[in-house]
């Protein structure tokens, strides 16, 4: 099975003089390595809020007999 990933939106912003972080995964589903990094990269390139980064994660299942679960 070829590995998935999620692109990853992060937001960054300052509240009460604290660094906060949001975290919002950008599409319902999980991509191959090459579609993931050319999504990240266009999303890099349309982003004009400094405080906004895209990530990918690598999406890892657990087998929990008839059901999965990402994590």
């Amino acid at each position: 099975m070829q590995d998935k990933y999620f692109v990853v939106r992060v937001w960054f912003f300052e509240y009460d003089k604290k660094d906060q972080y949001q975290y919002q995964i950008v599409s319902d589903r999980a991509y191959p390595m090459d579609k993931a990094v050319d999504i990240k990269m266009a999303q890099d390139i349309m982003n004009t809020n400094e405080n906004i980064s895209f990530q990918i994660q690598k999406v890892s299942l657990m087998d929990l007999g008839k059901s999965k679960i990402a994590s």
